[in-house]
């Protein structure tokens, strides 16, 4: 059976160059290894009748649609909260 590509860019796990026949095979594995995290299976077709399955677990998908927001950087003049800060000027 063909190995699973594992991309940078992707987060869930891609099996390539499946057999139409075998599809149910790998399908029933990936089921077995990931449990009740699978959030979501995918059959592409390729060329020369040749298959490709991309499981994704629930976290993966969190990962993939909520990215981590970067937190906010502290500007000049402004506190933690985004409140102006006041400074006070003393008279001469």
């Amino acid at each position: 059976m063909p190995e699973a590509a594992a991309s940078a860019s992707a987060t869930a796990e891609q099996i390539e160059g499946i057999p139409l026949f075998l599809i149910p095979k790998v399908i029933a594995e990936q089921i077995r290894k990931k449990r009740e995290s699978v959030f979501l299976i995918t059959v592409k077709r390729n060329f020369m009748h040749r298959y490709t399955v991309i499981v994704e677990t629930h976290d993966e998908h969190d990962r993939r649609v909520n990215p981590e927001v970067p937190e906010k950087s502290v500007r000049e003049g402004y506190d933690r909260d985004g409140e102006k800060e006041t400074t006070r000027v003393q008279g001469r």
